[in-house]
């Protein structure tokens, strides 16, 4: 420790020899810090926006099928009883809620036109807890107690139908057996989701309409569970599993929320590609300004390290530290950088990033238009360790060479 403590106090002495030059290293140092702080941030508040928005919007966090249903649609394919999945899954650690859901595709039609839609017969209650969809009514309400033929429609499959509140819907769906049963509802709200294929194709319905409509009796096709976080969802999906096959339902499949949309994974993965984008450039960064200063840090003091051999210090002390210094100066430029980067992210994740220019592209991806910038510990974490790694690399060859001076040579040096 004593040992330790020489090396700090001789690189700080040493730094500070130039401080303008130690200044500029340390303030281009901290200004790529923060700016790939903010950049981390940015990265984990959108894709945390994604998740959340992807898995409340329709999907939830888990859901439990027929096995192969998510790959037809068919409706044959069906969970005929979905209470006592219900019962052997409730037991399970870690569930918030649980919903169940009849989903199909289908044809809605007007007076005057007809389009695709994605029908979904629901438990009005629980689908207010389960998902957001209650929240995107922009008009009239969401479905009423008692109504059993209420509708709540997409507000773009509304404009494409020329229908309003009120109006009359004609919804056309194959029931198990293969026929087309049609059933008519009264729009009673419309919805905007931002998302186009949410409001470009919804119509939802009360699930016992639906059920009765379609000839499912009391089946349905979804069990939709929502986790209490999403760290927990690969270790729910396991357990829900176990469950499931404890009980002999082995003809069930468990989706997590990126099993259902394989682009959701790919967002997933692009985030974390881009964490590594991140640290490399902070490798690189630090390898380019440190080196560089060191390097000529390291020319000046020719003679300085010359005259240290001869008085007896031994070159792995001379390798320690000039090593020493180049920790201490990324040290204060990460420093600042994360004390202006997190500052950043910690004032732009309260009041966000307003984007609205980009509002359709983000629709595609599940995105709001005002972002907010999530700074979390383990990705500081990582960027400092990127910056300690990139600054033990830029000390590596200036200290080697400082190591490898000969004294007799290195006082002969202007």
């Amino acid at each position: 420790m004593g040992n330790l403590a020489i090396y700090l106090k001789l690189g700080w002495r040493n730094l500070w020899l130039h401080p303008l030059r130690t200044m500029l290293t340390a303030a281009a140092l901290g200004v790529g810090i923060a700016a790939l702080t903010f950049l981390s941030a940015m990265d984990d508040g959108w894709m945390q926006q994604i998740k959340t928005n992807f898995a409340m919007t329709v999907t939830g966090h888990i859901q439990i099928h027929a096995k192969g249903f998510e790959d037809s649609r068919n409706l044959s394919q069906r969970i005929e009883h979905p209470d006592k999945v219900i019962a052997a899954i409730s037991r399970v650690d870690g569930i918030r809620g649980i919903a169940t859901r009849v989903r199909a595709s289908g044809l809605a039609s007007s007076a005057g036109s007809n389009a695709g839609a994605q029908i979904y017969g629901v438990q009005p209650e629980l689908e207010q807890q389960m998902s957001r969809l209650s929240g995107f009514v922009a008009a009239g309400t969401w479905l009423p107690d008692h109504d059993v033929h209420a509708a709540v429609v997409g507000d773009g499959l509304a404009d494409r139908l020329g229908i309003g509140l009120g109006d009359k819907l004609v919804v056309m769906a194959a029931v198990p057996g293969g026929d087309i049963a049609s059933e008519v509802f009264r729009v009673r709200g419309l919805i905007h989701s931002g998302v186009m294929e949410v409001d470009n194709l919804i119509v939802i319905v009360p699930l016992p309409t639906a059920q009765h409509w379609l000839g499912l009796g009391k089946a349905i096709t979804d069990i939709v569970i929502r986790a209490d976080s999403f760290d927990q969802v690969n270790e729910l999906a396991v357990a829900l599993k176990m469950s499931l096959s404890a009980l002999g339902c082995g003809s069930f499949e468990v989706l997590r929320w990126y099993d259902i949309d394989p682009m959701a994974q790919q967002w997933a993965d692009f985030a974390d590609a881009y964490t590594w984008i991140v640290l490399l450039i902070v490798i690189i960064v630090v390898l380019a300004e440190v080196l560089n200063t060191m390097l000529m840090s390291m020319h000046e003091r020719v003679r300085e390290f010359g005259l240290m051999g001869a008085l007896g210090v031994m070159p792995a002390q001379i390798f320690a530290m000039v090593v020493w210094e180049t920790v201490i100066l990324v040290l204060i430029g990460g420093a600042a950088g994360f004390a202006l980067g997190g500052g950043l992210s910690l004032w732009y994740g309260e009041h966000g990033i307003d984007l609205s220019q980009f509002a359709i592209a983000f629709s595609f991806m599940y995105m709001d238009p005002i972002v907010h910038p999530l700074l979390q510990a383990d990705s500081g974490l990582r960027i400092l360790a990127a910056a300690l790694f990139g600054a033990m690399i830029a000390g590596l060859i200036p200290a080697w060479k400082a190591s490898r001076l000969q004294p007799a040579h290195a006082l002969r040096e202007l």
